[in-house]
């Protein structure tokens, strides 16, 4: 995919809304264990932060049809195309929009913001 079909926004106050209810879908419940054995010094913080990634990204990938709707939804806000139209483009777009609107400079504040949330 050379060129991108699509154009997206700077996010809004608003996005925030959406995003969250996608993340409380996708990211597990069973971390604070894991939080906690940092507390309290059983493992280190390099041993957390691995033991937390692979949870997230298994619960990401295990969980992402639970908010296919939700994502597509959220990807036509931000880009004005149908979720019909998105769902129809070359396989692989999705999960680049995904990336570009989390890479983008311009909406690093954005994601500070949420991160302070979570």
């Amino acid at each position: 995919m050379d060129e991108k079909p699509y154009t997206l926004r700077r996010l809004t106050d608003d996005d925030m809304w959406p995003v969250l209810a996608i993340l409380g879908k996708v990211i597990p419940d069973d971390l604070a264990p894991v939080f906690q054995q940092l507390m309290t010094k059983e493992k280190s913080l390099d041993e957390v932060g691995s033991v937390v990634t692979v949870r997230l990204v298994a619960a990401i990938l295990k969980n992402m049809h639970v908010v296919k709707d939700d994502v597509y939804s959220f990807l036509s806000s931000v880009t004005g195309l149908a979720p019909d139209a998105i769902k129809g483009m070359e396989i692989g777009t999705t999960p680049q929009m995904l990336w570009d609107i989390i890479a983008v400079e311009k909406n690093a504040n954005f994601f500070k913001a949420v991160s302070r949330l979570l």
